[in-house]
């Protein structure tokens, strides 16, 4: 069994794969801002802005995974946020590289988070991991996150990177915000609602990376479920799904965009990714359609 170490453990995701992870036998540690005696996993200190870390950490690392990142959706994205979410992502991958690079360590493997923000808003275009990326402040981000982590690469060290679609959790991330509404009968979708949502199953998401790790994977993949739907239909699935008559209704583009600012690109972007080079490397997904995922989710 491997020893995983972990940057953002305790994040959304990075919770689901620890205990997968240890679940199957591996060792998992993680990186964290504080020390945690009471954790599960065995914790060591970094601060990501001062750049120092704990180099006991790397004692017999095998692989070592970074979704560490601040929220993109904690905050209003005001220009000093919108650094700390790029700051967090790249600095990061930055002192791991340091690290590996000063106490001559070279994992397996090194998985890094990144999203399918990668692609701006692409309207129903099929979107490859070789499509170039597009604009605006969540590509931006990105590319800068990806960039971050070939300093890892240029130490010989093999890498892949995970481009994340909107996970699906019932009581976490952005699902836990759309079934909101249902408490009043409703569904909401946001503008036209056709833009599409490439998603993912929060138990598939976890088991990309254990594939990745298994499967020694390289490169970026779109870590998305093989069929994305538009919003509106998204909104429509919920309420079924749930149980719940819900009315499916608008909630208008400009309103998004009063309330929520340039934030509101999460919401009114559409980016519809293909999940074919996962298929092809192997990766069986549990759940690859949006109607039995939200059944499974909300039953």
């Amino acid at each position: 069994m491997a020893t995983i170490l972990i940057g953002g453990g305790t994040g959304f995701i990075g919770k689901h794969l620890s205990k997968r992870l240890q679940a199957l036998g591996h060792e998992v540690r993680h990186l964290s801002r504080s020390a945690r005696p009471d954790s599960a996993f065995k914790t060591f200190v970094w601060d990501v802005e001062k750049q120092t870390i704990d180099d006991a950490a790397f004692t017999d690392v095998d692989y070592v995974v970074n979704l560490a990142g601040a929220g993109i959706v904690d905050k209003r994205w005001t220009e000093a946020r919108k650094q700390v979410i790029i700051n967090s992502r790249v600095n990061s991958s930055g002192l791991l590289a340091a690290t590996f690079a000063r106490l001559g360590v070279k994992p397996k493997l090194y998985l890094s988070a990144s999203a399918i923000g990668y692609y701006g808003d692409r309207g129903s275009e099929w979107l490859g991991e070789d499509a170039a990326p597009g604009e605006g402040f969540l590509t931006k981000s990105c590319v800068l996150w990806e960039e971050s982590a070939e300093e890892v690469a240029r130490l010989g060290i093999p890498v892949f990177i995970n481009r994340t679609g909107i996970v699906l959790h019932p009581k976490e991330g952005a699902l836990q915000k759309m079934l909101i509404p249902l408490h009043f009968f409703v569904s909401t979708y946001f503008g036209d609602g056709r833009q599409y949502y490439s998603w993912i199953h929060i138990d598939d998401m976890v088991e990309t990376y254990v594939f990745a790790i298994g499967q020694q994977l390289e490169g970026i993949y779109n870590g998305v479920a093989p069929v994305p739907v538009t919003n509106k239909k998204l909104a429509a699935a919920l309420g079924p799904a749930k149980g719940k008559p819900a009315l499916v209704l608008p909630a208008p583009a400009f309103a998004m965009k009063l309330a929520m600012g340039e934030m509101s690109h999460t919401v009114l972007d559409g980016a519809r990714c293909s999940a074919e080079k996962f298929l092809n490397a192997g990766f069986t997904f549990q759940h690859p359609e949006i109607d039995g995922a939200l059944s499974d989710l909300l039953a």
